[in-house]
């Protein structure tokens, strides 16, 4: 079994150095632009360099997170930036957008890049095109259980790709990289996929019977915290992915600070070495579990629910989504005069003096304080701490929960870098040569010397005396793993010369570390390649794309005037919908028809997605068009919004491929869809950029049902066919804005939220494209609308009276 690299996250300068001590082999880190935690303190490219000397000599890598989408007028900005941090000695750069990635792979492939989580790997088809990125390594997303995480593992690994897996930290209760939750709601000023996620999934919810619009009314069908998860952690599973050949076992955690950041990276250490040595056990497990739940958790544990591939009913935090400590014991007994608490414990470890505890009834905290003073008795402490006036409002059950745990890594366990040594002499003088044994330095290494001392009548020292002295490193970012003696020779030295000896010998040794950090790294720009690009353009420049988001609220008949009419896979095979599509056909008889796959989607639905391409081909013929998703196969002609097309780079880049349609990422506006589009100009470019004109569009793509919440032999979603989300707030709002449409799949308890889309495309900028001789595709998605008015939409797309003064509909 090869040890797995454990990555931790740095958020700062003190989170690196903690991170770093308690034992990581390598850590992440976003400099001031361009990375998925923009509120995180974050590096300059001056701090950076404190921070590559800091980890490096302690032979830990260093990656730097560019992982957000890119706009046309920050792309070279962003490459300056990957260029300057290259040159400075970091070892990768974690990319979500695969323009930006295309062209650091095409102009600049000495520069090491990781495919983020962000960028939703998700598909086993991705291999391919992960190598042909050029990428060395791929975060896999929190969704996958262990059999899909072994069968990526096998592909990306024959591709001689590493694969990276989260094991600890937030979950996002959408799938990375296809979230617009907090990019649309409220301001609309915090994207997710541009660093600044506002969390909203961590607010508080109503489920409503009914679609967004309707005003609300009547009772919640649910409310509470309905999207906020538990954290992760994968700790029951470590030998499991380390059985697989997971190269690294990632720690989430960049906006947190560097207590936790010490204990959880010195707990996985520990669960790491011991599973390595064979000497991880139930008792060590739990131990660590705790120091874990200690450190921070929501809800009083962790999930496990992705990786163990089976949904549960334990996947959300509650009600209670901060810091919620271990639940250490409850109240026997209080004596407010002498200031004391009686707690029977139900934990082995009690708190230390300074620890802070948390008193509860029930989930509502009473009061919050460091132990004073404790003494304990078996299965009961008396605690000093809390004033007198507190304890009297207190009550004996009450629960009492412990906060805190100082975890101090003691010296001999501080990371350092590992090094061997060799003790000769050479003619008059002593040598010590030291070189790094193991990890991203191994094999650098660095001489000093010393003349022989006369001694007098002093003895020579012995090599045990000589050589306890050299392993005096604890001052340095080093310590020998191995010191021989090469030769038999006198040793003529005194003790302040082997001191001189050593210290000379790891001075040097740091500065060959950080001259190889920068050694051989050239900014020169490759030359271009060749694309050929197809010039032949479609016959028609500019078509209509009709899409059905919903199929169960859609009333009439299908037909409203469109070129093309998009369904979803996962709802075409169900309640006879097929029959509706054959009507469709023959009403329209230039009609075309496509699926729309979901932005993710597991592995065990790989038959039902079969099926629904199978269906769709059999009635539709050469009309059907194929799926439009995320990714691209050979059964997809189109790629949708969650492919995060955001710049003409990335237009470029998946246009090579042979696509029909292309969707724009609906964050941009319409200024930044001209750029893009002149971008592509001088391309001859055939593909339809498709342009969002009007209707609802995903906020939130989710393995995860609200409604349902994963309760076994759920019907939820089938006796609530049509229902709403939004914010719970303490006045009556019934401004629909803010609130969003679920769409549940019967039968895959899974869920799409789907709210008002910021950026609608005007008219005028679709006439501008196509004068460019641009072809355009105008996308209008449906949810709630008649017959009659899905086909007044689609026929006023150009209308400017309309366009004007048709608002109402024209925003949805």
């Amino acid at each position: 079994m090869r040890k797995p690299e454990l990555l931790a996250p740095a958020g700062s300068m003190t989170m690196l150095r903690a991170a770093v001590d308690a034992g990581a082999d390598a850590v992440y880190l976003g400099l001031d632009q361009y990375n998925a935690r923009m509120h995180a303190d974050n590096f300059t490219l001056e701090t950076l360099r404190e921070a590559l000397e800091y980890a490096h000599l302690r032979n830990t890598r260093v990656y730097i997170t560019l992982n957000t989408l890119i706009d046309d007028d920050e792309m070279m900005d962003a490459v300056e930036l990957a260029i300057a941090a290259y040159k400075q000695g970091v070892d990768a750069f974690l990319i979500q957008d695969k323009g930006l990635a295309s062209y650091l792979a095409e102009h600049l492939p000495q520069i090491p890049l990781h495919a983020s989580t962000q960028m939703n790997v998700f598909s086993l088809t991705q291999s391919e095109e992960m190598k042909e990125l050029g990428m060395k390594r791929v975060v896999l997303p929190r969704e996958l259980s262990l059999d899909e995480i072994r069968a990526r593992a096998e592909l990306f690994h024959d591709n001689d790709i590493e694969v990276e897996v989260f094991v600890h930290g937030a979950m996002c209760v959408c799938y990375s990289g296809l979230c617009l939750f907090s990019a649309m709601n409220k301001s609309g000023s915090r994207s997710g996929n541009r660093g600044s996620c506002a969390q909203p999934c961590r607010q508080n919810y109503q489920i409503f019977e009914g679609n967004r619009e309707v005003a609300v009314s009547g009772r919640p069908i649910r409310e509470g915290k309905l999207l906020s998860p538990k954290d992760q952690s994968a700790l029951p599973y470590l030998r499991d992915l380390m059985n697989i050949g997971v190269d690294s076992l990632k720690i989430e955690g960049r906006m947190r600070d560097e207590q936790y950041v010490t204990a959880v990276v010195s707990a996985y250490r520990r669960m790491i070495d011991a599973i390595s040595e064979n000497r991880d056990s139930e008792e060590v497990l739990e131990e660590v579990k705790n120091d874990l739940l200690i450190t921070f958790n929501r809800g009083g544990a962790f999930t496990t629910q992705y990786m163990q591939g089976k949904k549960g009913p334990d996947y959300l935090s509650g009600e209670y989504v901060g810091k919620y400590g271990l639940l250490w014991g409850d109240i026997v007994s209080l004596n407010a005069k002498a200031g004391t608490i009686s707690v029977r414990s139900f934990l082995p470890d009690p708190p230390q003096k300074g620890d802070f505890l948390s008193i509860r009834d029930k989930e509502e905290e009473i009061a919050s304080f460091p132990v004073g003073k404790i003494d304990v008795d078996r299965n009961e402490s008396t605690v000093k701490g809390l004033h007198p006036d507190a304890i009297a409002k207190l009550s004996r059950g009450m629960t009492v929960y412990r906060m805190s745990k100082k975890i101090e890594i003691p010296k001999d366990k501080v990371r350092r870098a590992p090094i061997k040594g060799v003790f000769t002499k050479n003619g008059d003088e002593y040598v010590l040569e030291v070189s790094v044994s193991d990890g991203a330095f191994a094999g650098v290494c660095a001489s000093a010397r010393t003349e022989v001392t006369y001694l007098g009548d002093s003895e020579p020292l012995s090599w045990e005396r000589t050589e306890e002295q050299l392993r005096k490193t604890g001052q340095t970012p080093f310590s020998f793993v191995k010191l021989t003696k090469d030769g038999d020779f006198p040793i003529q030295l005194r003790i302040s010369s082997i001191n001189a000896l050593r210290r000379d010998a790891m001075a040097f040794l740091a500065e060959a570390i950080l001259e190889k950090q920068t050694e051989g790294r050239s900014s020169e720009f490759a030359p271009d390649k060749e694309t050929d690009y197809s010039s032949e353009k479609p016959e028609k420049m500019h078509v209509t794309i009709a899409e059905y988001v919903d199929m169960r609220r859609i009333t009439g008949g299908y037909s409203c005037g469109a070129d093309i009419y998009v369904f979803p896979a996962l709802q075409i095979g169900r309640s006879g919908r097929i029959m509706y599509i054959d009507e469709l056909l023959r009403t329209e008889p230039d009609a075309r028809v496509a699926l729309r796959l979901p932005g993710a989607y597991k592995d065990d639905m790989f038959d039902a997605i079969s099926k629904a391409y199978n269906l769709m081909s059999s009635h539709a013929g050469d009309r059907f068009v194929g799926f439009f998703g995320t990714n691209a196969d050979e059964k997809t002609r189109g790629l949708t919004a969650g492919a995060n097309i955001f710049n003409h780079f990335t237009a470029r880049y998946e246009t090579a491929k042979g696509l029909d349609y292309l969707y724009l990422s609906y964050e941009l506006n319409d200024d930044q869809v001209r750029k893009l589009a002149l971008g592509l100009r001088s391309d001859n470019i055939a593909s339809y950029l498709a342009l969002h004109r009007y209707g609802p569009i995903e906020w939130m793509q989710s393995e995860f049902c609200p409604l349902g919440r994963h309760q076994a032999h759920c019907t939820v979603c089938r006796d609530h066919p049509e229902v709403s989300l939004g914010e719970k707030t303490s006045e009556k709002n019934d401004h629909h804005d803010d609130r969003v449409d679920i769409v549940c799949y019967p039968g895959y308890c899974r869920a799409d939220l789907f709210g008002k889309a910021r950026n609608l495309i005007s008219g005028a900028t679709v006439s501008e494209l196509l004068s460019n001789n641009i072809p355009v595709a105008s996308v209008v998605r449906f949810m709630n609308e008649d017959q009659d008015e899905r086909r007044m939409i689609v026929g006023s797309l150009f209308d400017e009276d309309i366009d004007d003064e048709g608002e109402d509909w024209y925003e949805y």
